[in-house]
Protein backbone atom coordinates (compact mmCIF):
# COMPACT_ATOMS: atom_id res chain seq x y z
CA UNK A 1 0.00 0.00 0.00
CA UNK A 2 1.37 3.79 -0.95
CA UNK A 3 -0.06 6.64 0.91
CA UNK A 4 0.51 9.88 -0.50
CA UNK A 5 0.81 13.37 1.57
CA UNK A 6 2.26 16.67 1.08
CA UNK A 7 5.65 15.96 -0.98
CA UNK A 8 6.41 12.28 1.08
CA UNK A 9 4.65 9.09 -0.25
CA UNK A 10 4.90 5.70 2.44
CA UNK A 11 5.57 2.38 0.49
CA UNK A 12 4.45 -0.14 2.96
CA UNK A 13 5.58 -2.72 0.93
CA UNK A 14 8.87 -1.62 0.32
CA UNK A 15 9.53 -0.10 3.76
CA UNK A 16 10.52 3.13 2.55
CA UNK A 17 9.61 6.75 3.05
CA UNK A 18 10.34 9.43 0.28
CA UNK A 19 10.17 13.46 0.08
CA UNK A 20 9.94 13.98 -3.50
CA UNK A 21 12.45 12.06 -5.23
CA UNK A 22 14.68 11.04 -2.11
CA UNK A 23 14.76 8.53 0.57
CA UNK A 24 14.42 9.54 3.98
CA UNK A 25 16.35 7.13 5.97
CA UNK A 26 14.23 5.87 8.62
CA UNK A 27 14.14 3.45 11.57
CA UNK A 28 11.58 0.35 11.40
CA UNK A 29 9.56 1.22 14.23
CA UNK A 30 9.94 5.11 12.81
CA UNK A 31 7.85 3.56 9.62
CA UNK A 32 5.32 1.25 12.15
CA UNK A 33 4.31 4.23 13.78
CA UNK A 34 3.96 6.68 10.79
CA UNK A 35 1.79 3.62 8.82
CA UNK A 36 -0.42 3.10 12.29
CA UNK A 37 -1.32 7.00 12.62
CA UNK A 38 -2.13 7.02 8.64
CA UNK A 39 -4.33 4.06 9.20
CA UNK A 40 -5.91 5.46 11.97
CA UNK A 41 -6.47 8.90 10.76
CA UNK A 42 -10.18 8.87 11.18
CA UNK A 43 -9.63 9.47 15.10
CA UNK A 44 -7.48 10.29 18.10
CA UNK A 45 -5.09 7.17 18.77
CA UNK A 46 -4.08 7.64 22.77
CA UNK A 47 -0.34 6.60 24.08
CA UNK A 48 -1.92 3.10 25.38
CA UNK A 49 -3.28 2.40 21.45
CA UNK A 50 0.08 3.43 20.13
CA UNK A 51 1.64 1.18 23.11
CA UNK A 52 -0.39 -1.91 21.94
CA UNK A 53 0.40 -1.62 18.38
CA UNK A 54 4.13 -0.15 18.13
CA UNK A 55 5.59 -2.08 21.39
CA UNK A 56 3.15 -5.13 21.81
CA UNK A 57 2.13 -3.70 24.97
CA UNK A 58 5.30 -3.90 26.46
CA UNK A 59 5.86 -1.46 29.45
CA UNK A 60 6.93 2.40 27.64
CA UNK A 61 8.08 5.67 29.40
CA UNK A 62 6.15 8.99 28.00
CA UNK A 63 9.82 10.02 26.98
CA UNK A 64 10.65 6.95 24.60
CA UNK A 65 6.97 7.47 23.06
CA UNK A 66 7.71 10.92 22.88
CA UNK A 67 10.74 10.87 21.03
CA UNK A 68 9.39 8.45 18.18
CA UNK A 69 6.73 10.41 17.72
CA UNK A 70 9.15 13.24 17.11
CA UNK A 71 11.06 10.93 14.94
CA UNK A 72 8.39 10.37 12.53
CA UNK A 73 7.87 14.40 12.69
CA UNK A 74 11.55 15.42 11.56
CA UNK A 75 10.93 12.46 8.93
CA UNK A 76 7.62 13.95 7.13
CA UNK A 77 8.73 17.49 7.60
CA UNK A 78 6.55 18.24 10.43
CA UNK A 79 7.52 19.49 14.27
CA UNK A 80 5.94 19.71 17.41
CA UNK A 81 5.47 23.47 17.13
CA UNK A 82 3.19 23.42 13.67
CA UNK A 83 1.48 19.98 14.31
CA UNK A 84 0.60 20.22 10.70
CA UNK A 85 0.52 17.01 9.87
CA UNK A 86 0.52 15.21 13.34
CA UNK A 87 -1.34 16.94 15.79
CA UNK A 88 -1.41 16.05 19.32
CA UNK A 89 -4.36 16.55 21.60
CA UNK A 90 -3.48 17.02 25.10
CA UNK A 91 -4.71 14.63 27.43
CA UNK A 92 -6.25 12.53 24.30
CA UNK A 93 -3.82 11.34 21.81
CA UNK A 94 -2.51 11.99 18.52
CA UNK A 95 -4.26 12.07 15.13
CA UNK A 96 -2.62 12.24 11.47
CA UNK A 97 -4.37 15.13 10.14
CA UNK A 98 -2.97 15.67 6.33
CA UNK A 99 -4.96 15.31 3.55
CA UNK A 100 -4.08 11.49 2.10
CA UNK A 101 -4.17 10.03 -1.06
CA UNK A 102 -3.78 5.83 -0.91
CA UNK A 103 -3.45 3.03 -3.34
CA UNK A 104 -1.57 0.13 -4.07
CA UNK A 105 1.18 0.55 -6.51
CA UNK A 106 -0.78 -1.08 -9.06
CA UNK A 107 -3.62 1.60 -9.05
CA UNK A 108 -1.42 4.63 -9.95
CA UNK A 109 -4.33 4.90 -12.64
CA UNK A 110 -6.96 5.05 -9.79
CA UNK A 111 -4.63 7.55 -8.11
CA UNK A 112 -4.91 10.00 -10.87
CA UNK A 113 -8.68 9.72 -11.55
CA UNK A 114 -9.42 10.14 -7.40
CA UNK A 115 -6.95 12.88 -7.60
CA UNK A 116 -9.14 14.18 -11.18
CA UNK A 117 -12.48 13.69 -9.67
CA UNK A 118 -11.34 15.58 -6.57
CA UNK A 119 -10.23 18.83 -8.45
CA UNK A 120 -12.93 19.47 -11.29
CA UNK A 121 -15.77 17.34 -10.43
CA UNK A 122 -17.53 20.47 -8.83
CA UNK A 123 -19.56 23.01 -10.38
CA UNK A 124 -18.28 26.34 -8.85
CA UNK A 125 -14.74 28.14 -8.08
CA UNK A 126 -15.31 28.02 -4.00
CA UNK A 127 -15.60 24.06 -4.59
CA UNK A 128 -12.97 23.76 -7.02
CA UNK A 129 -10.36 25.45 -4.33
CA UNK A 130 -11.57 23.00 -1.71
CA UNK A 131 -10.57 19.94 -4.15
CA UNK A 132 -7.36 21.42 -5.55
CA UNK A 133 -6.31 21.39 -1.54
CA UNK A 134 -7.74 18.05 -1.28
CA UNK A 135 -5.05 16.44 -3.90
CA UNK A 136 -2.40 19.26 -3.18
CA UNK A 137 -0.73 16.17 -1.23
CA UNK A 138 -0.94 13.65 -4.29
CA UNK A 139 -0.09 16.18 -6.46
CA UNK A 140 3.13 17.73 -4.30
CA UNK A 141 4.55 14.25 -4.65
CA UNK A 142 4.51 13.98 -8.44
CA UNK A 143 6.24 17.68 -8.39
CA UNK A 144 9.53 16.05 -7.13
CA UNK A 145 9.45 12.39 -9.37
CA UNK A 146 7.56 13.40 -12.23
CA UNK A 147 9.29 16.82 -12.77
CA UNK A 148 7.71 16.79 -16.60
CA UNK A 149 4.38 15.68 -16.22
CA UNK A 150 4.14 18.23 -13.40
CA UNK A 151 4.96 20.96 -15.79
CA UNK A 152 2.25 19.19 -18.50
CA UNK A 153 -0.46 19.75 -15.23
CA UNK A 154 0.48 23.10 -14.74
CA UNK A 155 0.44 24.28 -18.44
CA UNK A 156 -3.10 22.02 -19.13
CA UNK A 157 -4.57 23.70 -16.05
CA UNK A 158 -3.31 27.30 -17.48
CA UNK A 159 -4.86 26.66 -20.55
CA UNK A 160 -8.20 25.19 -19.00
CA UNK A 161 -8.33 28.56 -17.13
CA UNK A 162 -8.20 30.57 -19.92
CA UNK A 163 -10.69 28.95 -22.42
CA UNK A 164 -13.09 28.52 -19.28
CA UNK A 165 -16.16 26.51 -18.91
CA UNK A 166 -15.97 23.21 -17.12
CA UNK A 167 -16.32 21.11 -20.54
CA UNK A 168 -13.43 22.46 -21.66
CA UNK A 169 -11.30 22.31 -18.22
CA UNK A 170 -12.34 18.42 -18.33
CA UNK A 171 -11.25 17.62 -21.32
CA UNK A 172 -7.55 19.72 -20.81
CA UNK A 173 -7.14 17.42 -17.13
CA UNK A 174 -7.94 14.27 -19.09
CA UNK A 175 -5.13 15.22 -21.32
CA UNK A 176 -2.70 16.00 -18.75
CA UNK A 177 -3.99 13.02 -16.59
CA UNK A 178 -3.16 10.54 -18.98
CA UNK A 179 0.40 11.64 -19.64
CA UNK A 180 1.19 11.96 -15.82
CA UNK A 181 -0.22 8.03 -15.49
CA UNK A 182 2.25 6.89 -18.35
CA UNK A 183 5.06 9.03 -16.51
CA UNK A 184 4.06 7.45 -13.27
CA UNK A 185 4.43 3.67 -14.72
CA UNK A 186 7.60 4.25 -16.71
CA UNK A 187 9.09 5.55 -13.31
CA UNK A 188 7.85 2.81 -11.38
CA UNK A 189 9.28 0.19 -14.19
CA UNK A 190 12.50 1.55 -13.22
CA UNK A 191 14.87 0.31 -9.98
CA UNK A 192 14.95 2.46 -7.25
CA UNK A 193 18.25 4.04 -6.32
CA UNK A 194 19.05 4.93 -2.76
CA UNK A 195 20.55 8.11 -2.16
CA UNK A 196 23.60 7.20 0.26
CA UNK A 197 23.26 9.41 3.64
CA UNK A 198 26.24 9.23 6.27
CA UNK A 199 25.41 8.19 9.51
CA UNK A 200 24.25 10.70 12.12
CA UNK A 201 25.93 11.39 15.55
CA UNK A 202 23.06 9.98 17.76
CA UNK A 203 23.20 9.02 21.66
CA UNK A 204 22.33 9.03 24.96
CA UNK A 205 24.23 10.00 28.48
CA UNK A 206 22.71 7.45 30.76
CA UNK A 207 23.00 8.12 34.67
CA UNK A 208 26.69 7.87 35.77
CA UNK A 209 27.20 5.14 39.08
CA UNK A 210 28.12 6.55 42.24
CA UNK A 211 31.20 4.29 43.00
CA UNK A 212 31.73 6.20 46.22
CA UNK A 213 31.11 5.42 49.89
CA UNK A 214 28.73 7.73 50.55
CA UNK A 215 24.84 8.00 49.09
CA UNK A 216 25.05 11.52 49.41
CA UNK A 217 27.18 12.16 46.99
CA UNK A 218 24.49 10.54 44.08
CA UNK A 219 24.14 14.37 43.25
CA UNK A 220 27.52 14.73 42.18
CA UNK A 221 26.89 11.80 39.68
CA UNK A 222 24.19 13.45 38.20
CA UNK A 223 25.79 16.55 37.92
CA UNK A 224 28.55 15.07 35.68
CA UNK A 225 25.37 13.21 33.38
CA UNK A 226 23.62 16.52 33.17
CA UNK A 227 26.89 17.95 32.19
CA UNK A 228 28.18 15.68 29.43
CA UNK A 229 24.37 16.06 28.24
CA UNK A 230 24.50 19.44 28.08
CA UNK A 231 28.12 19.81 26.17
CA UNK A 232 27.53 16.93 23.94
CA UNK A 233 24.16 18.33 22.71
CA UNK A 234 25.85 21.59 21.81
CA UNK A 235 27.91 19.65 19.24
CA UNK A 236 26.83 20.45 15.45
CA UNK A 237 24.21 17.50 13.73
CA UNK A 238 24.50 15.86 16.84
CA UNK A 239 20.66 14.15 18.32
CA UNK A 240 21.21 13.50 22.20
CA UNK A 241 18.56 11.74 24.23
CA UNK A 242 17.18 15.12 27.01
CA UNK A 243 18.63 14.86 31.02
CA UNK A 244 15.36 14.12 32.12
CA UNK A 245 14.56 11.35 29.83
CA UNK A 246 17.79 9.71 30.38
CA UNK A 247 17.39 10.09 34.06
CA UNK A 248 14.17 7.91 34.00
CA UNK A 249 16.54 4.83 33.32
CA UNK A 250 18.80 5.65 36.44
CA UNK A 251 19.19 2.53 38.48
CA UNK A 252 17.40 0.15 36.00
CA UNK A 253 18.70 -2.94 33.85
CA UNK A 254 18.17 -2.25 30.61
CA UNK A 255 18.12 -4.35 27.19
CA UNK A 256 20.33 -2.13 25.39
CA UNK A 257 19.81 -3.43 22.02
CA UNK A 258 16.00 -2.82 22.45
CA UNK A 259 16.74 0.86 24.17
CA UNK A 260 18.81 1.67 21.32
CA UNK A 261 15.79 0.91 18.53
CA UNK A 262 13.33 2.36 20.84
CA UNK A 263 14.61 5.71 21.17
CA UNK A 264 16.43 5.81 17.12
CA UNK A 265 19.85 5.99 18.75
CA UNK A 266 23.49 4.91 18.28
CA UNK A 267 25.33 4.75 20.92
CA UNK A 268 24.82 4.83 24.96
CA UNK A 269 27.47 7.31 26.82
CA UNK A 270 28.14 5.11 30.39
CA UNK A 271 29.58 5.71 33.25
CA UNK A 272 30.96 5.87 37.41
CA UNK A 273 32.61 8.09 39.41
CA UNK A 274 34.46 8.32 42.36
CA UNK A 275 35.40 10.71 44.98
CA UNK A 276 37.63 10.74 47.64
CA UNK A 277 38.00 14.35 49.14
CA UNK A 278 38.85 16.50 46.50
CA UNK A 279 40.39 14.50 43.94
CA UNK A 280 38.24 12.63 41.52
CA UNK A 281 37.87 9.70 39.75
CA UNK A 282 35.60 9.25 36.00
CA UNK A 283 35.52 6.07 34.17
CA UNK A 284 33.67 6.48 30.08
CA UNK A 285 32.77 4.13 28.21
CA UNK A 286 31.04 4.20 25.00
CA UNK A 287 28.46 1.34 23.95
CA UNK A 288 27.43 0.77 20.21
CA UNK A 289 23.42 0.10 21.02
CA UNK A 290 22.91 -1.74 18.00
CA UNK A 291 25.92 -4.87 19.13
CA UNK A 292 25.78 -3.88 22.60
CA UNK A 293 29.09 -4.01 22.89
CA UNK A 294 31.93 -1.26 24.24
CA UNK A 295 33.83 0.16 21.71
CA UNK A 296 35.91 2.34 23.68
CA UNK A 297 36.62 2.63 27.92
CA UNK A 298 38.59 5.41 29.48
CA UNK A 299 39.64 6.90 32.94
CA UNK A 300 39.97 10.59 33.39
CA UNK A 301 41.72 11.71 37.12
CA UNK A 302 40.95 14.92 37.87
CA UNK A 303 40.32 17.69 40.68
CA UNK A 304 36.99 18.83 42.14
CA UNK A 305 38.02 22.74 42.11
CA UNK A 306 38.87 22.35 38.55
CA UNK A 307 35.71 20.10 37.26
CA UNK A 308 34.98 22.12 34.16
CA UNK A 309 38.18 21.30 32.30
CA UNK A 310 37.74 17.61 33.81
CA UNK A 311 34.64 17.63 31.80
CA UNK A 312 35.38 19.08 28.86
CA UNK A 313 38.18 16.82 28.44
CA UNK A 314 35.56 13.56 28.63
CA UNK A 315 33.31 15.64 26.01
CA UNK A 316 36.23 16.10 23.93
CA UNK A 317 37.49 12.62 23.59
CA UNK A 318 33.61 11.42 23.08
CA UNK A 319 33.35 13.34 20.17
CA UNK A 320 37.17 12.40 18.78
CA UNK A 321 36.09 8.69 19.26
CA UNK A 322 32.33 8.39 17.59
CA UNK A 323 33.25 10.93 14.81
CA UNK A 324 36.18 8.60 13.67
CA UNK A 325 34.05 5.97 14.24
CA UNK A 326 31.69 7.11 12.23
CA UNK A 327 34.57 8.23 9.47
CA UNK A 328 33.79 12.00 9.76
CA UNK A 329 37.38 12.65 9.66
CA UNK A 330 36.79 16.76 9.40
CA UNK A 331 34.62 16.74 12.71
CA UNK A 332 37.27 14.37 14.46
CA UNK A 333 40.05 16.84 13.44
CA UNK A 334 39.01 19.67 16.67
CA UNK A 335 38.30 17.48 19.83
CA UNK A 336 40.77 14.93 18.69
CA UNK A 337 43.63 17.67 18.88
CA UNK A 338 41.90 18.91 21.95
CA UNK A 339 41.95 15.95 23.79
CA UNK A 340 44.81 14.32 22.80
CA UNK A 341 47.07 17.26 22.67
CA UNK A 342 48.10 16.74 19.29
CA UNK A 343 48.72 19.20 15.98
CA UNK A 344 49.62 18.94 12.45
CA UNK A 345 50.92 15.59 11.02
CA UNK A 346 50.33 14.22 14.42
CA UNK A 347 46.74 14.82 14.22
CA UNK A 348 46.64 13.22 10.80
CA UNK A 349 48.46 10.30 11.72
CA UNK A 350 46.76 9.68 14.43
CA UNK A 351 43.39 9.48 12.70
CA UNK A 352 44.87 7.42 9.86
Amino acid sequence: MRYFFEDCALDTDRRELRRGPDVVPTTPQVLDLLEYLIRSRDRVVSKDDLVRAIWNGRIVSDAALTTRLNAVRRAIGDSGEQQRLIKTFPRRGFRFVGAVVSGAPSELSGLARAAGEATVSVPDSSEELVGKRRSDGWRGHLRGSLKLAGAALASAVTVGAIAGGLSGHWNVWETARTDVVREAQRIQEQPTVRPETGPRLSLVVLPFANLSNDPEQDHFADAITTNLTIDLARTSAAFVIGREAALTYKNKSIDLKQFGTDLGIRWAVQGAVRRNGDQLRVNVWLTDLQTARDIWSERFDGDRTNLAVLQANITARLLCVAHLHLRHYEEAVEPCSRSLNLIGANIQAYMS
